[in-house]
């Protein structure tokens, strides 16, 4: 069955209503990317793989973590490098 372009719309609203009802737009990519790496029930596959060829990367807490390396974890030293750019400049 072909959905119309109404019946789309009232689905997006009905998964993202808040108080104002304006919020659909901000948080529709996170819709997005939760269907594309869904598996389907009738393909056994997520449509992200079926287009890539591999499962979709999900961002976890771990791989949002700044990575600091050893060398470099003098910041007084960067800081101390900026304020002589800011100050020249």
């Amino acid at each position: 069955m072909v959905k119309s372009r109404g019946d789309t719309e009232r689905d997006i609203r009905t998964l993202f209503v808040n108080s104002a009802n304006k919020n659909w737009d901000v948080l529709f990519p996170f819709f997005l990317m939760a269907y594309i790496a869904t598996l389907n029930s009738t393909t056994k596959y997520s449509p992200f793989y079926l287009l890539h060829g591999r499962e979709m990367p999900i961002p976890t807490n771990e791989n949002l973590k700044a990575k600091i390396s050893k060398e470099n974890s003098s910041h007084s030293q960067r800081l101390e490098n900026l304020k002589a750019s800011i100050r020249s400049a």
